[in-house]
């Protein structure tokens, strides 16, 4: 009778490796988040009162809108792998991003201005947050565009947009639990910690998935610096001459 140790040992089954081409499976839920966000953070001030929006607000608020729009439709083209219709509308949005960018702008231009609801103490504040987020929201859209064959990285960087972009948002919806001008400066710690819980986790799953590259990790660092020197700039004169000088373009 044979003994175990005589029995043929079978070759160990070798895993197979993760593939890192894969879009990210997290675009979905992450634009419907934003979406959320938006809608309960801008209700009061903008989607409840469309009919008396000026012209640049609506502009800005139609191309917020819809880009966040598009980048769940885009999630769910690549989901029904209709590449065809994701590509015409991929290269349809450096439109939409140039409009959003110089509405971006003039936002802050108009929220640093003269006349503006904020004082100006408190409006730089927020200034600061958008002055250190569309740098990413432009270095996110170009490494997409320019990583577009890579649909792993391509898939992240484009949702890294999406929260780019969200920081004003979050900040009113918050601002809702925490009325008043007190409570829309309190509002800047959740808004930035919900930022980066959400990358977090991103950067988890696709840790535990073998699958992590620099987009969020990139995103994470950034976002973290922009929080640490949030306050220590928003007291700094430095920083008030760039206010003035945003305020004067």
């Amino acid at each position: 009778m044979a003994t175990v140790a005589e029995q043929p040992s079978r070759p160990a089954t070798k895993r197979p490796a993760k593939r890192m081409t894969e879009p990210f499976g997290g675009g979905t839920p992450m634009a419907l988040l934003a979406l959320t966000v938006t809608a309960l953070g801008f209700w009061r001030t903008f989607f409840s009162q469309l009919g008396n929006i000026d012209t640049a607000h609506m502009l800005h608020g139609a191309s917020s809108t819809g880009w966040l729009v598009l980048v769940l439709v885009q999630s769910s083209l690549i989901r029904s792998r209709d590449f065809r219709l994701h590509r015409i509308l991929g290269w349809s949005s450096v439109v939409l991003f140039a409009i959003l960018l110089v509405t971006s702008w003039h936002m802050m231009t108009l929220m640093l201005g003269p006349g503006a609801a904020l004082p100006f103490d408190l409006a730089k504040l927020f200034a600061y947050s958008d002055v250190t987020a569309l740098p990413l929201l432009v270095i996110a859209y170009a490494a997409a565009i320019y990583y577009r064959k890579d649909r792993h990285l391509h898939s992240r960087l484009i949702s890294v947009t999406l929260l780019a972009g969200l920081l004003p948002a979050a900040a009113r919806m918050f601002n809702r639990i925490w009325p008043g001008m007190d409570g829309l400066i309190f509002s800047m710690h959740p808004t930035y910690l919900l930022i980066m819980t959400v990358l977090a986790v991103a950067i988890y799953v696709d840790w535990k998935n073998d699958r992590l590259r620099w987009p969020f990790p990139f995103a994470f660092g950034w976002f973290s610096v922009s929080y640490v020197t949030l306050f220590p700039a928003y007291g700094s004169g430095r920083f008030d001459s760039v206010a003035r000088l945003i305020a004067g373009t």
